[in-house]
């Protein structure tokens, strides 16, 4: 499995709340929930886009589609001069998934999905991540992410049972489809683990290191997997990452190390599966990277760990 493959599998969705806006001119909302992540799809009509992460208000059209994370603030507004309100407002509009609003001219229709995660397992992906991406999908080079567009419009304009599972479904693969897509533009990350994914040289022992972290990793086994001297890849992969290599195998084995220990893993079978000789050398490195202990992670309420086979924690409701 892939470095990226990886961290998408890392990314655990706890719960997801979608939302399609019906708006007619004029209208205007204003969103800056602090949800993990959240996208929104332009599935017809037009509407201004303002954010922080833009130097200008960029208009959007049908099929495009934008990401922001970690509650990064946005305005969307059918013209620059319409009045906003916050998004919080709206609620006590919804009927199911629909919110339907505003002064009865021009039509536009917005899908908006809001994902909670689970935070620790789901870090390397969002911090690789930028604070906000658009896409505009080709329609002669995004064929996967349209067909996942049109599924999800679908769905969320029917109302047939047993929609709820497959609209999140969807929406997590759309999530990941246009992670992938953002990749391949060319305008991606520069620095990052991403930009190392994108590297045909830092992938694969990226690749590698993701694949198996119990192995005893060492610069020189990782260079040859890059096929680089090993100083030329050490300095390649921090210079990219901002990290060393062993730093950052040290960082993902703590992220799955938590992981497994919210299962209620015990905490030398942790030890084992993260690369670790013994418990001791493991809760060395845990207390060295998070403050603290396995045992006292582990013990935590709001680590959620428990015994494998105990029901799934209840899904909490991310805002709109």
């Amino acid at each position: 499995m892939d470095a990226l493959s990886r961290l998408f599998h890392s990314l655990h969705v706890e719960s997801a709340l979608c939302t399609r806006f019906e708006a007619s001119a004029p209208w205007g909302h204003r969103v800056a929930h602090r949800g993990p992540i959240k996208f929104v799809l332009i599935v017809a009509g037009s509407c201004w886009l303002r954010t922080r992460a833009l130097p200008e208000p960029r208009l959007l059209g049908a099929h495009d589609l934008f990401l922001v994370l970690d509650g990064e603030p946005y305005v969307l507004s059918d013209s620059l001069d319409s009045a906003t309100v916050d998004c919080t407002d709206l609620e006590d509009r919804r009927d199911g998934y629909l919110i339907r609003y505003g002064g009865g001219g021009a039509r536009s229709t917005l899908v908006s999905v809001a994902f909670d995660v689970d935070p620790t397992e789901g870090e390397p992906l969002l911090v690789a991540l930028p604070r906000f991406i658009h896409l505009r999908i080709d329609q002669n080079r995004s064929h996967g992410l349209q067909s996942l567009i049109e599924l999800l419009r679908l769905e969320v304009c029917s109302s047939e049972i047993g929609s709820i599972p497959i609209i999140r479904r969807l929406a997590e693969a759309l999530f990941i489809s246009a992670v992938r897509a953002y990749l391949q533009t060319g305008e991606g990350p520069r620095r990052g683990v991403l930009a190392a994914i994108a590297d045909t040289r830092l992938a694969r022992p990226l690749g590698d290191m993701h694949e198996d972290l119990a192995r005893g990793w060492t610069i020189d086994d990782l260079a040859r997997s890059a096929r680089m001297s090993r100083s030329a890849f050490a300095e390649r992969f921090r210079s990219t990452v901002g990290q060393t290599p062993l730093e950052y195998l040290t960082r993902i084995r703590m992220d799955r190390a938590r992981g497994l220990l919210r299962e209620g893993v015990p905490i030398a079978e942790v030890a084992h599966r993260v690369g670790y000789d013994s418990a001791i050398s493991f809760t060395r490195a845990f207390r060295r990277v998070t403050g603290g202990t396995p045992g006292a992670y582990q013990r935590r309420p709001e680590s959620g760990a428990r015994p494998q086979d105990a029901h799934e924690k209840e899904s909490r409701r991310p805002s709109s």
